[in-house]
């Protein structure tokens, strides 16, 4: 390994385990503090590397992604919530999977799905009573699992958001949790160390020995109280998707939701279709991908529009400016409602730290990589950089002005990923953080109730700590046409 690449300050003799285990957002920010390029962390007794630069980013992520795959250990985490999904499978599997499902996410095809949005967002609003105190992060979840559940199944989410809900975050909590532990690098290194064996035993024992690798991608769950509760969650999740993916196969397939397309789906090449679970697996991935991470970029816009007077009033005049609820052919007049969005993803990143690793031999800013080699890569580290973006912590929406987007590195923002990984669902979250934003700008007038500063909680996701107290002083409705006409 290079000795030119520098080592991270501190550590013990886990290596940094225990600041990666404890604040993720101080460790982020020491390793971004020590390093514009490439650093040396380590896992135990185990090199690590941090990528920090436009450019190594874009070497990682873009140039030579063909060499990087999901790390084993996020494999690991995920597995019970996502199994084979995009998120988490690799190789040829998810290249197949990609191809199959990329149609579906393409603009013209999800188009259809901004009224749902605004609806959903509509519906979320009307449950709420004037001067009411709501706790607006678990406001935002439901409102975006109500989304992902009409545009996924046609279904009716919104009463089992609670349920769903806490069922996910079980299964996200119980990741977050296990990262730092030795359970992953061990049953990963054991699992390795199969699969070379199996190719050197004769083919009677390299069979048993590659089938027990292969059972181990997964975590070997001991029985704990905290592993009952994951496996109660996953059978939470597991019998409402397979109950739905029955009922669209019972009535012949006819429906335009996302989970009866991916049914539908066809290998261009063979002719195949998905397997019960791997539509499984995509639809879970789908599902927290689809209502997890929007909704918290979402509670995060509003906190920030509450502390940002001016900002929250050209926001509010601009929904007012509309000729009702927005609709899909409004993108354009909302042009501020999305910079204000992308402003939230940048100060907070719901995927603020994630990981690959190197597929084989491979340089990155001239430094070899051998094969097995773990790469961290942090949206909220780059985020950060004052170099990047001055007066980092500063809220301000016109940094994504398209003349000011034009003007930075094409890696300094990527809260979806960037190359041929980049999160399939970006559209439809840029869709639909300013439509439901807007929808609920025009119905409410938002206020503060939280007694301090909202700090972000590094879990799986960057969610608001302890939620965001918020309190909701309703708008008559269409008080946003005689806003317009006023004007």
């Amino acid at each position: 390994m290079s000795e030119r690449i520098p080592t991270l300050s501190g550590g013990s003799m886990f290596g940094h385990v225990r600041e990666l285990r404890g604040d993720r957002l101080n460790f982020i920010r020491r390793m971004s503090a020590e390093c514009d390029g490439i650093l040396r962390i380590r896992i135990f007794n185990k090199s690590a590397y941090f990528v920090n630069s436009p450019r190594l980013l874009h070497e990682v992520l873009v140039e030579k992604s063909k060499s990087f795959e999901k790390s084993s250990v996020l494999r690991y985490m995920l597995y019970p919530l996502a199994g084979e999904g995009l998120f988490t499978s690799g190789g040829e599997l998810w290249r197949r999977q990609r191809r199959l499902m990329a149609p579906i996410f393409q603009q013209r095809e999800i188009v259809r799905f901004a009224q749902c949005m605004v609806d959903c967002a509509v519906r979320g609003a009307s449950d709420w009573s004037d001067g009411q105190e709501i706790d607006l992060s678990r406001e935002t979840m439901r409102i975006t699992m109500s989304i992902a559940g009409r545009t996924l199944f046609e279904a009716e989410t919104f009463s089992e958001a609670d349920t769903l809900g806490a069922a996910l975050t079980v299964a996200l909590d119980w990741a977050s949790d296990t990262a730092g532990t030795p359970a992953p690098l061990v049953q990963t290194l054991l699992r390795k160390n199969l699969e070379r064996l199996s190719k050197q035993l004769p083919r009677k024992l390299a069979e048993p020995t590659r089938s027990l690798a292969d059972a181990l991608h997964g975590p070997v769950l001991l029985p704990t109280p905290r592993s009952r509760r994951l496996r109660a969650s996953i059978r939470v999740l597991d019998e409402r998707v397979q109950r739905m993916i029955d009922e669209r196969r019972a009535a012949g397939l006819k429906g335009q939701d996302l989970l009866t397309k991916l049914l539908l789906a066809r290998d261009e090449d063979d002719g195949s279709r998905m397997t019960d679970r791997q539509v499984r697996d995509e639809v879970l991935t789908l599902f927290v991908a689809g209502h997890e991470t929007t909704a918290t970029g979402l509670a995060w816009a509003i906190e920030l529009l509450t502390r940002h007077p001016d900002v929250l009033r050209r926001a509010v005049a601009e929904a007012d400016a509309l000729d009702g609820p927005p609709t899909f052919h409004d993108l354009p007049r909302l042009a501020y409602t999305l910079q204000i969005f992308k402003e939230a993803l940048r100060l907070y990143p719901p995927v603020y730290l994630f990981s690959r690793e190197t597929s084989g031999h491979v340089e990155i800013g001239g430094h070899p990589l051998p094969r097995g080699t773990v790469v961290f890569m942090s949206p909220y580290a780059m985020h950060h950089r004052a170099d990047l973006w001055p007066d980092p912590e500063r809220f301000d929406p016109s940094r994504f002005t398209s003349e000011a987007e034009g003007s930075r590195p094409r890696m300094a923002y990527f809260p979806f990923s960037a190359g041929p990984r980049i999160c399939i669902g970006n559209h439809f979250a840029l869709m639909e953080g300013p439509l439901v934003l807007a929808t609920l700008l025009q119905r409410a007038r938002f206020e503060s109730a939280a007694p301090g500063a909202i700090e972000p909680e590094p879990s799986a996701t960057l969610r608001p700590r302890g939620g965001i107290p918020m309190r909701v002083h309703l708008r008559s409705p269409g008080s946003w046409a005689v806003a317009r006409a006023a004007g």
